[in-house]
């Protein structure tokens, strides 16, 4: 039985800090006995810097006194710095008092306190440069001092040379720092070397200097590689500068070969890679297309915000509000569209404002075609295999033309021809099959000749069906696809799966056969009279499975304790913000209260950091989220609801040793739910790596995985293609909510709010079926028609397949190992 109460999260909390009193004692030095009971880190930081204040040559009693009454009174990222300042050369007590004055007036960063102790801790810095150094700091950006510390950490940069260099990384955006940080910490990179490569580098634009970032953290990489790359990213495009990212990303791709990518394809016009790729052979075409298939996010919010105009987050922007627009507003608008469309509508520059709107909205509309003109056919085949996540209209009334086009003029209309081509490892076949069922358009490319459909199902169950990762993925459309199929289409579809079900891996054979009895027992008017015999025999001959043993919740052990908690994750960015000021003003106006979180705050929470975050918390809820970023801390609501306590707290990622500390923390806190928010992308830097990263250096063991069941709510998009490598990562003790399409603030946020309203409110043996109806409202109008909620199909399998490894003794697939997309 596992403890879950007071006691537990007592004895977890204990445990963390007992843990952790070593490591401070090593970091604070010896405490006095006579202070022991009252130990504060605050004051033995305060007593290392008095003894190394009075260590200053010269120094009279009186200067004495004077620094054992002013240190104290300073905040501990101040005291740091000032410890810096009294062990460089040539320091004396005006140098000192002058310093202790301003570190009074000035607050400095954690960030900026770790970068100035690297540029104080360089062989030839002394007291002047010291001094000069800390304007400087303090003018840094949260990454460009990231950047400053990777670049101050190479042997042989002087004091001069890492001073100036402060001033070129304030210039760069946080993408061109983070390639930056990346760029100095190749092996064997020399200042030489990093001075020659830092003038491309400052050149990237957003996606290039994503690619720079990826391209120099590849494990084989070395500077001589690295240059002749980094000319080569400087002049891709946006959208291959992104794939080429996706590429780097890869594990089995090396230096060299990220160096062939470049050269041999994203480096060339659009019409030479189509050349290029068929000329690829089978396994390069598959890691291409893996790629192209990971890139697609951006092709996807590209052709998705381009359905009307919109801002930065996506959002329609109104007729009255452009018709308000100025000129100049409306010019710089139309200039975000690609110079080929712009190029058309060149009487945009002489028109009036009314004229300017109407050929606005024209343009963009024609700009949303174009981006889909412009990939390569392989590209928008992989942007259509994740189809779920573009809206209607982009999926059905601009990609499926454009698609359709290509194929009837280079493969004369025959999708199986340009499937065998295109795609020969079968990579992508059943999502891009599975995706055109579910928006309604697979007739449009499927043959009509018999023989035909059954060749191209035999592609689709060839795909779906190579290990129990991609049966599990399959599983999340299937429904989509028998509903569009002919009934003769479709019974051979359930034939091929039945052959599968004879499987000799027996966990294999049961995923398939479990597909199949919950497809009879759930949708039999999908099924002929045949279909429906056949599945009947073979459940016969496997044996039926208890589905509803998979509707069990852990709703009665999470409710012991009182208190239900979860953590969001917000990626610092716009959309981050977006999010979190959409999430914040939906508990507020619900009653939740706002207050500061001492458990997930990274820093300790000193009375002073206290008081901060309160400030920060009357300032708004944009200024709050900036803070939380640039001084790791957290905040969460609160409110007691039937007599449980529920805790919906705010993180706001900032690097992977935080990301660490927080996945660390929660794990062990007891704490029932993570959420993340935001873009896509960042899930694998908000929770995978991190996580993956805590279980390698065993921080965090399996037993502890296993010991709570927990929840994870996954609001970004595509949440489903991170469902399996979550679900493991968790050690199968997860129940998830995920998107198949697009993640929609309007369901992630009441879900979230009301799913411990209705645990809070019910008794504790309601299963998830319970939940699903009374959640019900939240996916009204179609609008949860694309999320997988716990209980769902492809959450019985994870159950399944995890109890059947579990029994067996055999080992799942690499723990570690991402699935497809």
């Amino acid at each position: 039985m596992h403890m879950h109460t007071p006691l537990r999260r007592i004895r977890r909390f204990c445990s963390r800090t007992l843990l952790l009193l070593p490591a401070l004692a090593l970091l604070a030095g010896p405490v006095p006995a006579s202070h022991g009971a009252a130990y504060q880190p605050n004051q033995v930081s305060a007593q290392q810097t008095v003894g190394l204040y009075q260590n200053i040559p010269g120094l009279t009693s009186q200067q004495m006194e004077y620094g054992k009454a002013a240190i104290p009174k300073l905040h501990y990222n101040a005291q740091r710095i000032l410890r810096k300042i009294c062990a460089l050369p040539g320091v004396n007590f005006d140098y000192a008092k002058q310093v202790i004055e301003l570190l009074g007036r000035e607050r400095f960063t954690y960030e900026q306190v770790l970068t100035y102790e690297a540029l104080s801790s360089l062989n030839t810095m002394d007291i002047k440069n010291g001094i000069a150094g800390l304007d400087t700091v303090k003018a840094m950006s949260f990454e460009g001092g990231r950047s400053f510390r990777a670049f101050a950490g190479m042997q042989g940069v002087t004091a001069n040379q890492a001073l100036s260099m402060i001033s070129q990384l304030n210039e760069l955006d946080d993408a061109n720092n983070r390639a930056a940080q990346a760029f100095f910490s190749i092996k064997g990179m020399r200042v030489d070397i990093a001075q020659k490569g830092l003038p491309t580098l400052m050149r990237l634009r957003n996606n290039q200097a994503k690619a720079a970032e990826a391209y120099a953290k590849i494990p084989t990489m070395d500077t001589e590689t690295m240059l002749d790359g980094l000319e080569l990213i400087a002049k891709l495009y946006q959208d291959d500068a992104w794939n080429a990212r996706c590429l780097f990303t890869n594990k089995s791709v090396t230096a060299r070969d990220a160096w062939n990518w470049l050269v041999s394809y994203f480096a060339l016009p659009t019409n030479v890679q189509e050349a290029q790729y068929d000329k690829l052979d089978s396994q390069q075409k598959s890691i291409l297309l893996q790629a192209l298939y990971e890139g697609g996010t951006e092709i996807l919010w590209k052709i998705n915000n381009l359905h009307a105009v919109t801002d930065q987050y996506g959002y329609e922007i109104s007729e009255a509000a452009l018709n308000s627009w100025s000129m100049q507003q409306l010019q710089a608008k139309f200039n975000e569209l690609v110079p080929s469309v712009r190029a058309r509508y060149s009487g945009f520059a002489s028109a009036g404002r009314g004229q300017a709107v109407a050929i606005l909205k024209q343009a963009t509309s024609a700009a949303r075609v174009q981006t889909a003109r412009d990939l390569t056919i392989a590209n928008a085949y992989a942007v259509m295999a994740q189809g779920s996540e573009l809206y209607d209209s982009s999926f059905r009334d601009i990609m499926v033309p454009v698609l359709q086009s290509r194929i009837d003029s280079r493969f004369q209309g025959d999708l199986l021809a340009f499937l065998r081509s295109i795609d020969p490892g079968n990579r992508l076949v059943s999502d891009f099959i599975s995706s055109c069922a579910q928006k309604g358009k697979l007739t449009v490319f499927f043959p009509t000749d018999a023989g035909k459909q059954k060749e191209i199902l035999s592609l689709v169950a060839s795909s779906a069906f190579q290990n129990e990762d991609s049966i599990l993925l399959f599983s999340a459309t299937l429904s989509h696809l028998l509903k569009v199929l002919t009934p003769d289409a479709r019974s051979y579809l359930i034939g091929l799966m039945a052959e599968n079900s004879e499987a000799e891996n027996a966990a294999f054979s049961k995923l398939v056969t479990v597909i199949l009895q919950y497809y009879l027992q759930t949708y039999p008017e999908l099924l002929g009279p045949a279909d429906r015999t056949l599945i009947s025999r073979l459940i016969v001959r496997h044996g039926a499975v208890n589905l509803d043993r998979y509707q069990v919740t852990p709703f009665a052990e999470w409710k012991q304790d009182g208190r239900l908690a979860s953590v969001s994750m917000f990626h610092p960015d716009d959309d981050g913000r977006q999010s979190f000021v959409s999430n914040a003003n939906l508990l507020l106006s619900n009653g939740y209260k706002l207050t500061a979180s001492q458990q997930y705050t990274i820093p300790q929470m000193t009375p002073a950091l206290a008081a901060e975050i309160q400030r920060y918390i009357g300032s708004g809820l944009v200024s709050l989220f900036q803070a939380m970023r640039n001084r790791h801390f957290a905040v969460a609501f609160t409110k007691q609801v039937n007599g449980i306590t529920i805790v919906h707290t705010q993180f706001v990622y900032s690097d992977m040793d935080n990301q660490m500390e927080m996945l660390d923390r929660f794990v062990r806190s007891g704490d029932e739910m993570l959420a993340q928010r935001g873009h896509s992308y960042w899930r694998s830097e908000q929770i995978i790596e991190p996580l993956t990263k805590l279980i390698e250096e065993n921080r965090v063991s399996e037993s502890e995985l296993r010991g709570k069941q927990r929840f994870l709510s996954l609001g970004s998009c595509g949440g489903v293609k991170a469902y399996t490598t979550l679900t493991r990562l968790f050690a199968s003790s997860v129940d998830i909510l995920a998107s198949i399409g697009t993640g929609l603030a309007m369901i992630n946020d009441p879900y979230n709010k009301m799913f411990f309203e209705i645990i809070a409110t019910n008794n504790t043996n309601i299963s998830w079926k319970t939940m699903a109806q009374q959640s019900a409202s939240i996916f009204q109008s179609d609008r949860g028609q694309d999320y997988l909620l716990p209980g769902s199909l492809t959450a019985i399998l994870h159950k399944i397949l995890d109890e059947t490894e579990q029994a067996t003794g055999s080992t799942p697939r690499n723990r570690f190992e991402r699935s497809r997309g």
